[in-house]
């Protein structure tokens, strides 16, 4: 009960205070790589809807589908896990990118059973990544609605090595 209320104290501390969106993210999304194994890279990242059509803003309380360009000139990789960290844009005083407690829930999770299709073979192309926040609804509806978030999406292949990271920033809808 206690986390419960230290979770909604944490979140609702975090989501008042700025009114602005940084980076143009009222009206665009915003992505760059925050890491990658040899041979692996994105061209291009897009949210989208589950029948492919653009996405923005994006909507935290559905499953997330984003469009991504992948080219894989590694190896196959059988088996990833994925870590998925999630910040808001806040402050009281000075305006800043704030981590959102997620306690573990949206870590170390099993990316092939839940967002990709593995093997993740090598060659390039599109592919459908999908982050089912739907399953996360009693953090999410903690979360402020119509606001910039910024999301860590990393990749790790067995040995834990990273596969690819990627960092958005995304104006965002919680209900």
């Amino acid at each position: 009960m206690a986390l419960r209320y230290a979770l909604l104290a944490s979140l609702l501390a975090l989501s008042l205070g700025c009114d602005s969106f940084p980076n143009g993210t009222d009206h665009a999304f915003h992505w760059w790589s925050c890491g990658a194994a040899d041979g692996v890279s994105v061209s291009a990242v897009q949210p989208v809807n589950p029948d492919g059509s653009p996405q923005y803003p994006v909507r935290l309380d559905q499953d997330l589908h984003i469009a991504v360009d992948l080219i894989n000139n590694n190896r196959i990789f059988s088996k990833l896990s994925l870590d998925v960290t999630v910040w808001t844009w806040s402050g009281l005083f000075k305006c800043g990118w704030k981590q959102i407690p997620t306690f573990g829930l949206l870590e170390d999770l099993d990316a092939c059973d839940m967002s990709l299709t593995c093997p993740l073979k090598t060659g390039s192309g599109p592919i459908t990544v999908k982050l089912p926040f739907s399953k996360y609804g009693i953090i999410i509806r903690l979360l402020k609605n119509n606001a910039p978030y910024q999301l860590k999406y990393e990749l790790s292949d067995e040995n834990g090595n990273v596969a690819y990271c990627l960092m958005a920033q995304t104006r965002a809808l919680t209900k």
